[in-house]
């Protein structure tokens, strides 16, 4: 089951218990932002808040945050699922995009309301403090920037951060070298504002593709289209020229000017788990509209220390991406499984299980995993084919008793990384861009070829034959277990 609207998507939530609604009254200077941080560390339920402040539009967070309910978002249920039918749904929506399907205005829900005055701090726009340290509110940031290149038409769909200002006034955080700065230039040399549109409380699976590395030219609408099966409804902007998803439950529209910029923006709590710094000479949008649906929901969630919604969706998005890197784009062999992890923000650190099939199959995957041109990975993780990447503790197990610092660890000096990476200090104070880091890769593979050189063997593992772990898995029940 596809689903076209988020409405409908928290309709399932409710009947399967994956939805609690908060009904008090709650402080959005701290109260929204502390009880989401222990759902997630709990892996609770979705939230919605019913009443933030002085709002009547309910917020909601956490729709996304557990392997279940992103199971339920991409309609395979909410049965036990293998990362593998995931992986094959993304691996078959990147291989056969569908392009979005426009719909007039009269049937896009989102145009149900049209507001007469725009301000960003009154309905619909329940927003919090997410951290106490952070500058303003923010949009939550599981929300689609959506801008266009001037030029071919690509629209891409991203998530970055926004700062309300003032009343119709929004901060955009463009890193230079993301598909929203790449548009930016492009507008700039022709001499015009960029067209901008923020659509908030997305169908699932705009939500999942926003935070996805779709490549540079493709544009999300597609993927998600593949994602879903059926074409992805769009609309016209009221007040620019963007197509909008017609399903969304609010849209802000406007533009970014190319000659000015704020002074500075932020800080923000931002996805690594620390509070970011003060950015200079931001880039800002300026709000010409605003439509929405009938009793929208705004959709928000809390960035910062993993395990939050944002890790869980980027985590298993971006591990299918790198696997097809790996598989489909470099058509490397023996590629088992891949792992971009939650507990390394899902962008810095990767573990991939191989077949090992010959003399530096390792140093092949390290390599094709640091140059991925999407992602920001640094920390590299190869395991044996029996090692579940997803399983931190069987990885922890094959580096501690497979690896040799001396002969397994890779480093790489001056690569780089994403500038929000707190790791090292940015290249100067207040700017974005990339920064110099080193890479590390670490072969936690079984060191059969240096065995075999010395003329000895691996020693075996220490379990149960296949044959007898089967037999008491079909006797399960008779030792007085739930079948499983």
């Amino acid at each position: 089951m596809a689903f076209d609207d988020l409405k409908d998507f928290l309709k399932v939530l409710r009947d399967r218990g994956e939805l609690h609604e908060v009904e008090v009254e709650m402080d959005p200077t701290w109260e929204v932002s502390a009880v989401c941080r222990r759902v997630f560390d709990e892996r609770g339920p979705a939230l919605l808040f019913r009443r933030v402040g002085n709002h009547r539009t309910p917020l909601l967070v956490g729709a996304l945050a557990t392997r279940t309910r992103y199971q339920i978002g991409l309609g395979l249920g909410d049965q036990p699922t293998s990362i593998g039918l995931i992986r094959e749904r993304w691996g078959n929506a990147f291989q056969n995009p569908i392009p979005p399907q426009k719909v007039s205005g009269n049937q896009a829900p989102c145009k149900q309301v049209k507001a007469k005055g725009i301000d960003l701090y009154a309905d619909p726009f329940p927003v919090p403090l997410w951290h106490y340290q952070d500058s303003a509110p923010y949009l939550g940031t599981l929300h689609a920037v959506i801008s266009k290149d001037p030029e071919t038409g690509w629209i891409n769909l991203g998530n970055y951060r926004n700062e309300i200002r003032s009343r119709d006034t929004l901060g955009v955080f463009i890193i230079p070298y993301r598909h929203i700065g790449l548009h930016l230039q492009k507008w700039k040399a022709i001499g015009k504002p960029m067209p901008i549109a923020i659509a908030v409380g997305l169908e699932t699976a705009l939500n999942l593709v926003a935070v996805a590395p779709v490549k540079a030219g493709q544009s999300e609408y597609d993927v998600a289209g593949g994602l879903k099966g059926k074409p992805v409804e769009v609309v016209e902007a009221e007040t620019c020229d963007l197509l909008v998803p017609a399903h969304a439950q609010i849209v802000i529209e406007g533009y970014v000017p190319i000659d000015e910029t704020l002074p500075q923006e932020g800080p923000f709590g931002e996805f690594a788990g620390y509070i970011g710094e003060q950015v200079y000479n931001c880039n800002f949008m300026k709000v010409t509209a605003v439509t929405y649906q009938e009793n929208p929901i705004f959709q928000g969630t809390y960035e910062g220390l993993p395990p939050n919604e944002s890790t869980t969706v980027r985590s298993i998005g971006r591990s299918a991406s790198l696997y097809n890197h790996l598989t489909g784009v470099v058509g490397l062999p023996g590629i088992v499984d891949v792992c971009v992890t939650e507990g390394g923000c899902a962008g810095f650190h990767a573990v991939v299980s191989i077949h090992n099939s010959y003399p530096g199959h390792v140093r092949d995957v390290m390599t094709n995993c640091w140059g991925q041109p999407t992602l920001f990975v640094k920390n590299v993780i190869v395991v044996d084919e029996d090692i579940d990447p997803w399983d931190p503790v069987k990885v922890e197990w094959a580096i501690a008793t497979t690896m040799k610092p001396t002969r397994d660890i890779e480093i790489v000096k001056r690569g780089t990384s994403i500038s929000i990476d707190p790791s090292s200090p940015r290249p100067g104070s207040g700017q974005s861009g990339a920064i110099v880091t080193d890479l590390l890769g670490i072969d936690a593979t079984r060191p059969h070829f240096e065995y075999a050189e010395k003329g000895c063997t691996f020693p075996q593992l220490a379990v149960p034959k296949p044959e007898h772990m089967e037999a008491v898995r079909k006797n399960w029940s008779r030792y007085g277990f739930r079948s499983s």
